[in-house]
């Protein structure tokens, strides 16, 4: 179990490191590029173990950071992957909401796992999944390159460094992938429909993260 909560919670300081680091969404004839500057270190375990106490949040309210924790938002992803349940992490996702940091950027988020059963000198394959649904008029080719580059850097600092970065279609959804040097993956689909951006993380030879790709809804 303290492996799943470390996972979790490595994924939520990578979401507050991208909500640190978003660049403002440019003008037309704006060609600045992302920020170039390392985002802070992924707090350690034993620095966020209250990311496993905090008290859940009801979906009806609004933390004080003004972002919902709103589990309707997981509707949009398949409720197994390999075989193994997708559950809501509510505990995680509170604790996100009331940072301010991400107030700016996010109205709404939520956050769901699903853990394999464990492998031999390893995590075994399993995916951390945060739905967020970004503020009108915030999205854009800039603001999603920010959030990613960010996102992929906080999660690798714990998996040897990014190794790299690719593009491609997976259940007919463009999706980007970030590859750490310790073959963790990350993944980012932007659904815009409901201007939702499904990022992920996730390990292991089941490729759980293409798997919830494959099996978005909206």
């Amino acid at each position: 179990m303290t492996g799943r909560i470390r996972l979790a919670t490595l994924t939520a300081a990578a979401l507050l490191t991208v909500a640190g680091c978003i660049p403002p969404r440019p003008s037309p004839s704006s060609t600045a590029a992302p920020p170039s500057s390392a985002p802070p270190s992924v707090a350690s375990p034993s620095a966020t173990a209250s990311a496993g106490t905090a008290p859940s949040a009801d979906a009806s309210t609004e933390p004080s950071a003004g972002v919902a924790v709103d589990p309707s938002l997981l509707g949009v992803l398949p409720d197994t992957v390999g075989g193994v349940p997708l559950q809501a992490d509510e505990t995680t996702a509170a604790e996100i909401a009331r940072e301010p940091s991400i107030a700016p950027f996010v109205s709404s988020l939520a956050i769901a796992a699903a853990f394999g059963p464990p492998a031999s000198g390893s995590v075994g394959d399993y995916v951390v999944v945060t739905v967020a649904r970004v503020k009108p008029g915030l999205f854009g080719d800039l603001f999603f390159r920010g959030w990613r580059d960010t996102f992929d850097t906080a999660v690798c600092q714990q998996a040897g460094g990014v190794q790299g970065a690719a593009e491609a279609t997976i259940g007919g959804r463009q999706t980007f992938i970030g590859t750490c040097a310790g073959g963790i993956h990350t993944y980012h689909v932007h659904l815009p429909q409901q201007d939702l951006i499904v990022s992920m993380q996730g390990g292991g030879p089941k490729r759980f993260g293409e798997r919830v790709v494959e099996g978005l809804n909206e």
